[in-house]
């Protein structure tokens, strides 16, 4: 779909009022849109397709139709807009919700371990929604959370998801998702059946819940966790338990250590989880009540250890306005110096007695929390053919491309260790199309793609679907640093 194409605001798209366009991405532009002739009725996000007929949008308006629960947007409408060249785009309308992504709820102000355990109990309450109904969302990340200034968490960008019976739409062994966020077994099969191409990863209730593990526990400690392979075959990994690098009840730890344990049995379901979270929340004692923050011990490290990393275009296109506006850039000859980072062996040494204590309070904590025999709860049938043990397969859907390592900046990482995210508009000095030969049209702006480099890109670039790039101007400028 051209620039030119897209619906302007003030027009209408069959009963809706465009009223400004807000995000965008690789499948998909979200537009803030009211019922026309309703000034009172309250703001939709219409999400449009890039291309004609494109039967993502007609999955993720049957999964929300589908996931019925507080924590997951409000279905409203769908149907196809004719453009003036004549194509017709599909569109899905969904809830308007107003908020933070996760991380950034987290590091606008100090949160407590009860804060995000409300979250939590939420977010796995929308889960254990989809899971049984037979539906999974696969693309479980901290960008896909939002938080309202009322507290209410909300799982968005339902386009990567998949429920029993659905029409494959592609034809890679992995689903869609983000790469940080696969589980380990997930990654494993990737592996076995690397040169095997018609071999499908069976989704699953359990990789959603170890995507959740990572969630909280990047939001906790802001790093990922070690890479489970390296760069192929899958090989052992150490994980330091959450309280090595930031301050967290034990109850909160233990819960994130057993959604990420290795045994997809250990994870339990979304509605224990749940269950557990919402009481926690409310039984727990004061030390819940106390901020997260880093510890002296924390380790400052890069996204997932030293994963390859790969751009998100859910990054790009989600369901609700960003938390914050973009920013001019500042000069960074004017910053201090960074602090040397410590080595992972040197943060092990620093912090062995801390460790050894807070070892034995989460290992009595997690025996505490561990689930009996998991509970009835409907998963997909996905098998389409017998494979060797452990592995199944399913139909796949959406694009490879939606696999990702996020680039946000969290807290306790410096902002110069990750790639800065893509400005909504273009800076002030920044050339405008049409854009010259080797330069990229991105939000409104000229870019130029800085080959043999891959995100995150660093202080002064920034991610943008596999690739880093820097603004394209006329004139000398300071060099940029920081999220635009």
């Amino acid at each position: 779909m051209l620039l030119d194409d897209m619906p302007q605001p003030g027009t209408t798209v069959g009963p809706w009022l465009i009223l400004e366009r807000m995000d965008s991405g690789s499948f998909g532009v979200v537009f803030r849109a009211r019922r026309a002739g309703h000034p009172e009725a309250p703001p939709v996000a219409l999400k449009m397709a890039r291309a004609p007929r494109d039967p993502r949008f007609l999955r993720e308006a049957e999964l929300l139709q589908r996931v019925r629960h507080p924590s997951a947007p409000q279905y409203e409408d769908q149907g196809l807009w004719t453009a003036p060249n004549g194509h017709r785009y599909p569109y899905v309308v969904m809830e308007w919700v107003e908020g933070f992504t996760l991380y950034d709820w987290f590091r606008e102000q100090a949160r407590s371990s009860r804060e995000l355990l409300s979250v939590l109990a939420q977010v796995a309450g929308a889960l254990a929604a989809a899971h049984a109904c037979g539906a999974v969302h696969r693309d479980v990340k901290g960008d896909n959370i939002r938080v309202t200034a009322a507290g209410r968490a909300v799982l968005v960008d339902w386009g990567s998801g998949w429920f029993a019976g659905a029409h494959p739409l592609t034809d890679t062994t992995a689903p869609p998702g983000t790469g940080a966020y696969r589980p380990p077994e997930q990654k494993a099969f990737m592996w076995h059946f690397r040169k095997e191409l018609e071999e499908r990863w069976s989704s699953q209730p359990s990789d959603d819940l170890y995507s959740l593990g990572v969630v909280l526990y990047r939001c906790v400690t802001g790093v990922y966790l070690p890479p489970c392979t390296d760069g192929g075959e899958p090989v052992e990994r150490e994980v330091l338990p959450p309280s090595a690098m930031a301050t967290l009840c034990p109850e909160l730890e233990a819960l994130t250590l057993r959604l990420l344990s290795e045994d997809k049995e250990v994870r339990g379901t979304g509605g224990q989880l749940a269950r557990e979270a919402a009481v926690l929340a409310q039984t727990t004692g004061p030390e819940a009540d106390r901020p997260i923050l880093p510890t002296s011990s924390a380790i400052a490290t890069e996204k997932e250890g030293q994963v390859p990393p790969v751009s998100s275009a859910s990054e790009e296109l989600s369901d609700t306005e960003r938390g914050s506006p973009p920013s001019e850039p500042s000069d960074t000859s004017t910053q201090p110096e960074r602090p040397r980072r410590r080595s992972f062996t040197e943060a092990l040494l620093s912090t062995s007695l801390a460790g050894m204590m807070g070892g034995l309070v989460v290992v009595l904590a997690v025996e505490l929390l561990r689930p009996g025999p998991p509970e009835p709860e409907p998963a997909p049938s996905l098998t389409t053919r017998e494979v060797p043990a452990p592995f199944s397969t399913d139909g796949g859907v959406a694009e490879e491309a939606l696999s990702s390592v996020e680039n946000l900046p969290s807290v306790g990482v410096p902002y110069e260790s990750l790639g800065a995210q893509m400005p909504k508009k273009p800076y002030p000095w920044q050339r405008k199309p049409p854009c010259d030969r080797g330069e990229t049209t991105i939000s409104g702006g000229c870019w130029v793609r800085v080959w043999g480099e891959e995100p995150p890109c660093g202080p002064k670039m920034f991610d943008h679907e596999k690739g880093c790039y820097k603004p394209s101007t006329d004139m000398p400028r300071a060099p940029t640093s920081g999220e635009p």
